[in-house]
């Protein structure tokens, strides 16, 4: 008997599921109408000889609407295949589809509750997402969802599944077989984004190109998976934080987003400029030079530590594509978090995620400070009496 797997799969918009209308622009399909093409695409896979359209759909399609994924991709899993592995998935929808620019923390909460509630259900989930703020959106989730034990991936396209020459196709079949066939993996048990044959830890994430089907990169960390002709999964040498209990039940508690903000330097920056940024905000990614570096001057140091003093929230975080910031710079005087080498992206999701959170101050800052889901080299967050570096001791 086939060993079954569930895959709940999320849409949420994008260019994944749109269409060209009369006036020749690009608008969101109706899921039935993505569910509809994805399901007529199976079938040209699952066809079995003498069997009409009708029959395989009926065959493929359970009664109560679970879609059964090409059989043929148990073939990349020695395990799946040797187990007669069946996976099955259900596909959903926000209420209504959104373009992802669009796209806000309320957002975020509602696709990790979608997630939250189905936990238990399914063995993996799938959130299809348009690709402009994928990186934010499986950075936030990464944050929101905490330590979990199923695969969450977020994918999309670059073109429709409707036109020809669509990846989205390829991106969500290399989606779904890794949520489904290899759902199992330990490895997996966090929240990912897949692009181009290549499955990337969620909130590490950074789009660098906005032309071609390879969007996505990871500056700082190998990529997870790469499936090319074989499937290679490679073992990352993270050391695993230890959770306090009370991280782990943490959600957003406030009904209005924080106001966070980004300080980005640039020759010949003002005064007048920093503290528009700074006035009136509760957090700030500061985008800074090379290793952290800001202009040395006493009116930035004086803007800076009078934010601090009105208990904003400032994390430093380079310019550059790949690098680290440490803390050596005139910045660290002024109480601003050394970012280390965290994304732009995930900079800000995690000061939302905190910010909206009920943390005291202390131990906002602390989580700042910290590694808590792999999302830099900063030393991971440990519980409140344990130093950075030091082991927290288990009870036997």
């Amino acid at each position: 008997m086939a060993v079954e797997r569930k895959v709940y799969v999320l849409y949420t918009g994008g260019t994944f599921g749109m269409k060209k209308d009369d006036d020749g622009k690009l608008a969101p399909q109706k899921l039935d109408v993505i569910k509809d093409f994805i399901i007529r695409h199976t079938i040209l896979y699952e066809r079995k000889p003498g069997e009409s359209d009708i029959d395989v759909w009926n065959r493929i399609v359970t009664p109560d609407g679970l879609i059964t994924l090409y059989h043929q991709l148990a073939e990349d899993d020695p395990k799946a295949k040797s187990q007669k592995y069946k996976v099955l998935y259900r596909m959903d929808s926000l209420p209504t589809p959104i373009d992802s620019s669009n796209v806000t923390p309320k957002d975020w909460s509602e696709m990790a509750e979608r997630i939250k509630e189905r936990m238990d259900v399914y063995d993996g989930f799938v959130i299809i997402h348009g690709t402009d703020t994928m990186a934010y959106t499986s950075s936030a989730l990464s944050f929101i969802l905490g330590k979990i034990d199923k695969p969450v991936i977020v994918t999309g396209a670059q073109m429709p599944i409707f036109h020809p020459r669509t990846d989205g196709l390829d991106n969500f079949v290399g989606s779904m077989l890794m949520a489904g066939y290899f759902c199992d993996r330990e490895m997996l048990h966090q929240v990912m984004l897949y692009d181009l044959n290549k499955l990337y830890q969620g909130n590490r994430v950074v789009k660098f190109d906005c032309d071609s089907f390879s969007v996505f990169d990871s500056p700082d960390v190998f990529p997870i998976a790469s499936l090319e002709t074989t499937i290679k999964l490679y073992e990352h040498k993270m050391v695993e934080p230890i959770f306090p209990p009370s991280l782990k039940s943490k959600a957003f508690t406030r009904t209005e987003t924080p106001q966070v903000r980004v300080l980005r330097f640039f020759p010949g920056i003002t005064e007048n400029y920093v503290r528009g940024i700074l006035v009136g905000a509760d957090g700030v990614i500061l985008e800074t030079y090379g290793s952290g570096n800001v202009p040395d001057v006493a009116w930035l140091k004086e803007c800076l530590t009078e934010a601090d003093k009105r208990g904003v929230l400032m994390l430093n975080c380079t310019q550059v594509y790949r690098g680290t910031v440490l803390p050596i710079y005139a910045t660290f005087e002024a109480h601003v978090i050394p970012g280390y080498d965290i994304t732009p992206e995930a900079a800000m999701t995690k000061m939302v995620w905190v910010l909206n959170s009920d943390f005291n101050p202390e131990t906002k800052r602390k989580i700042l400070k910290h590694s808590l889901y792999g999302e830099s080299c900063a030393p991971p967050y440990c519980s409140p009496n344990v130093e950075p570096g030091e082991r927290e001791q288990t009870p036997e």
